[in-house]
């Protein structure tokens, strides 16, 4: 195996295309987003490798903090679905060596959420990193058309995208800079309304470039917003690559929820992916968020689990605990002494 310890776009862009299992998260646009958001926090750390196959690896990388060598990696940044992809089969040895290269001597810590749609983290990498969380995000194959899974859903999600309908709940393709202006005062409305601060979530920056490549990847980025008598009343966020559509974030101005904006709008973009001929939806994770996992329950999601692993190199960590403890026991005792005079 030959490790690339940096991948040029064109080779991701290359492996991405070919890979049945990468998900959006895993493309060079993600990477973009998170430079493009936070130019001062992260940075590319993507590698490679071509194994004695020929097969072709990419392992999307964001370093967060840099101190000399060390790097403290997530892959992907948000943590979103991360983990390497292939253009062809990955072998159980050869998937330990990727994910040890991640965990390399010069890598202070390591986290990585696993993707529902490719190959778990490997077994003999286990004991090397702890499980953070595991939990479920919930997918709808799309292996019918609409009608067929429209007849899915739970009683109360057809009656309440019905009720929707006849209260001129309407969604369409956001298409201008005003309507992800629009779409962010019901995100900022939900914020508030959740009981967070000003600070909580993502900022209009983030959002701004979105839209900004939203213009360069029309078919990847989508931002459907949702109307009543056209005015934008909320949106939802939606990710396209290969066979997988993923919700991001999105949700309804709470002056029209008991309008089941939310509803109408996830059951039109569904209808829309059937349409495109993809073949996973995903909701996406929930935060063990109880009334969240209900709601995605109801349109006939089927929980796939996903684990969140974080690996923290201890002998860097045990050298920075020593450190820090001579130079606060150096502190102490050049520090003047308080007289006991008077």
């Amino acid at each position: 195996m030959r490790i690339l310890r940096n991948v040029s776009d064109e080779f991701w862009w290359e492996v991405a295309r070919k890979c049945s299992y990468a998900t959006f998260y895993q493309t060079p646009i993600w990477k973009e987003l998170a430079e493009r958001s936070f130019p001062d926090r992260y940075r590319n750390e993507t590698f490679g490798a071509i194994l004695p196959s020929g097969v072709h690896v990419v392992f999307p990388m964001m370093s967060t903090r840099r101190l000399g060598p060390v790097r403290w990696l997530e892959s992907t940044f948000a943590g979103c679905y991360g983990g390497f992809i292939a253009d062809g089969p990955v072998s159980s040895d050869e998937a330990t060596a990727i994910y040890k290269h991640a965990c390399a001597s010069s890598t202070y810590s390591f986290y990585v959420l696993e993707n529902p749609l490719g190959p778990q983290l490997p077994d003999a990498i286990k004991p090397q990193l702890n499980l953070v969380v595991s939990e479920d995000t919930y997918v709808i194959t799309l292996d019918a058309d609409f009608d067929t899974l429209f007849a899915r859903f739970s009683r109360s999600r057809r009656a309440a995208y019905r009720r929707g309908i006849k209260k001129g709940v309407k969604v369409r393709l956001a298409t201008t800079l005003d309507d992800y202006r629009a779409y962010y005062v019901s995100y900022r409305d939900a914020v508030a309304r959740w009981g967070e601060d000003e600070n909580y979530g993502y900022l209009w920056p983030l959002f701004e470039q979105i839209y900004q490549l939203s213009q360069n990847h029309p078919e990847q980025i989508k931002l459907w917003v949702m109307t009543v008598s056209d005015q934008v009343v909320g949106g939802r966020l939606f990710f396209y690559w290969n066979q997988q559509v993923s919700f991001w974030t999105g949700t309804a101005h709470r002056d029209f929820l008991h309008h089941n904006a939310i509803p109408v709008a996830d059951t039109e973009i569904l209808r829309d992916a059937i349409a495109q001929g993809y073949r996973h939806f995903d909701f996406n994770t929930s935060g063990l968020n109880q009334g969240m996992v209900e709601y995605k329950r109801r349109f006939g999601a089927t929980g796939v689990n996903v684990n969140a692993w974080y690996f923290e190199n201890a002998l860097i960590t045990s050298a920075r605990s020593i450190s820090k403890g001579v130079r606060t026991r150096l502190t102490s005792m050049l520090r003047p002494r308080a007289s006991s005079g008077a």
